[in-house]
């Protein structure tokens, strides 16, 4: 006579688990064990009554072995995955947040635009553009005003990012002349103080080449 665990269990101290065999001199009433759904008495050709023949099972102690495996699985699973998801959380909090280009990190909510250029006749070139939140709301706002008002607004910016953009996105020549005069002023007054411009590009060639 064999003992066959039916559910996760344990006797005489040890734990045993769906499937394993249970010594037994561990059990001590092991009838009243088999009828509690703990474990199943499989018979090994000795013909006690009561025993039941081979490794087979009920339909209902099958179903219900089945059931509990997956509770276990999905228990598993799911404390598996709340480990994983709290061990990359904790990664995350000592990453530099941001969009990282270039040598280093761009500041977070930062956009990068991709501008188009002039074609040399086999591919078309393009200037990636940063822009936090502040210089798209800029460029929309001047492209939204009339030529003579956005040029004049244009003398105040400071941003290359911003000119670069207004002269790519607006059609308009007052607006593309603009832009490209305050670029060149703001250039040559960096170029001055060697003071580092507000993006990775020249500005000179990226004003030539973004939109026409």
């Amino acid at each position: 006579m064999r003992l066959v665990a039916n559910k996760p269990c344990s006797f005489g101290g040890r734990k045993f688990y769906i499937g394993e065999e249970i010594p037994g001199n561990l059990v001590a009433d092991a009838r009243l064990q088999e009828k509690m759904g703990v474990i199943t008495i499989v018979k090994d050709g000795t013909g006690e009554p009561g025993e039941q023949s081979g490794t087979l099972f009920t339909l209902e102690q099958v179903e219900k072995m089945i059931e509990e495996a997956v509770d276990e699985a999905v228990n598993n699973t799911v404390s598996e995955m709340g480990q994983i998801n709290k061990g990359l959380q904790e990664a995350a909090g000592t990453l530099q947040t941001g969009i990282l280009q270039g040598d280093g990190f761009l500041p977070e909510n930062t956009v990068v635009i991709p501008v188009k250029g002039d074609s040399n006749g086999d591919s078309e070139q393009q200037t990636a553009v940063p822009a936090d939140p502040e210089e798209i709301r800029q460029v929309f706002a001047i492209m939204q005003m009339n030529a003579p008002d956005g040029a004049a607004a244009i003398a105040g910016v400071k941003s290359e990012n911003v000119l670069i953009l207004l002269h790519a996105a607006d059609s308009r020549k007052t607006i593309k002349d603009a832009a490209r005069k305050q670029a060149d002023n703001i250039f040559h007054a960096q170029s001055g103080t060697n003071e580092p411009t507000g993006c990775n590009v020249t500005t000179g060639a990226n004003m030539e080449g973004a939109g026409t």
